[in-house]
């Protein structure tokens, strides 16, 4: 560390009242002007220690806990150095045999028409991420895809495509500015407190995905009719909630189940009444075209309609989608919702 002048002391604003202190007050002044500098130095070594983070592990398991001292590195940078920027990683290394394994298996049930193993598999694939992202590329025949269809819709999961590049091999980071890089993690391992139990050290080579809990999450989606809808998919909002999170969501525009039939169209609230030739306005207990939403992939569905604003929605991601029956073909239109979350985990851009 430089020495400090005493006539540098103006130029620190928080002790500028320190100048000319009188003869009695040396020792006192420069215990101060170090004791300063020092804290400084500390909070800056410690910016990421104590942050909560979420480890998904290569073996499928999820751990949460406060970030000890040490963290890792972002092509070459200290993570404390972005504490304030950093949302999530996705590391990219080979996958193990069990998620070589799972990745299969997984293929092959989004390819199927059995609705409960599809959308367990989407889910499970999404959160594996990039060692997915070959074999999804290879699981593609030019045979004319048309949506809504999961497997194709799938790539846009694991890999958007301003972050996409040629080199499959670099890790995925994701900053809160929107920006992604591509690059290296590198660290031996990361030390976390977990919550309600004791410190443990995770290799890095167990890690697939980690991210950092945020105080505040603040996006708007665009949810189309046809594409998220109750029968086909629901949209993957990219956030993760816990127990205290809360949810807030405002949506607006309209949907219509029936092409130029006004009686069928609807506002995120639904049908008030049957539509035309129907003798009711609900479908699976929520109104036709109603915005609904759900805590994880086999998660109960909810009201969201025009604004929502809850706590203890329960654990997980949050999806979104617009109530409809098996007649979906007919649909269009949209809806855009702001969506804010509290206390929450963003894993990735909404899908």
């Amino acid at each position: 560390m430089s020495k400090i002048n005493p006539g540098d002391i103006r130029n620190i604003p928080m002790l500028r009242h320190l100048v000319n202190p009188g003869p009695a007050r040396p020792l006192i002044l420069l215990a101060l002007i170090w004791g300063t500098i020092a804290t400084g130095g500390v909070q800056a070594q410690k910016a990421m220690s104590g942050r909560t983070i979420r480890l998904f592990t290569r073996d499928g398991k999820v751990l949460e806990g406060s970030l000890s001292a040490g963290g890792f590195t972002v092509n070459g940078t200290p993570s404390r150095s972005l504490s304030e920027t950093l949302l999530s990683i996705n590391l990219a290394a080979d996958a193990s045999q069990r998620e070589s394994e799972r990745i299969n298996a997984d293929i092959t049930a989004v390819q199927s028409t059995d609705r409960a193993a599809r959308d367990t598999a989407v889910a499970e694939l999404t959160e594996i991420g990039l060692p997915a992202l070959t074999p999804v590329l290879n699981a593609y025949k030019d045979r004319d895809l048309r949506e809504p269809d999961p497997l194709y819709r799938l790539f846009g999961r694991l890999m958007p495509g301003y972050a996409d590049a040629v080199d499959r091999s670099l890790d995925l980071i994701r900053m809160k500015n929107g920006d992604a890089m591509r690059g290296r993690v590198g660290a031996e391992s990361l030390t976390i407190q977990l919550l309600g139990g004791s410190e443990t050290k995770v290799p890095l080579s167990s890690i697939r995905s980690l991210a950092l809990r945020q105080a505040k999450i603040e996006k708007s989606l665009e949810l189309h009719a046809l594409r998220h809808c109750t029968q086909i998919e629901f949209l993957d909002t990219g956030v993760i909630i816990g127990a205290k999170s809360r949810v807030e969501a405002t949506a607006a525009g309209y949907v219509r189940l029936s092409f130029a039939i006004d009686g069928w169209a609807s506002d995120p609230d639904g049908l008030k009444v049957p539509g035309p030739n129907y003798k009711t306005n609900l479908v699976d207990g929520f109104p036709f075209g109603a915005l609904v939403g759900k805590i994880g992939v086999s998660g109960q569905r909810f009201i969201v309609g025009r604004h929502l604003d809850k706590t203890g929605l329960g654990e997980g991601r949050l999806y979104l989608a617009v109530n409809d029956n098996t007649h979906w073909q007919n649909n269009i239109g949209s809806f855009r919702v702001k969506l804010r979350v509290s206390d929450a985990y963003d894993v990735g851009d909404p899908q």
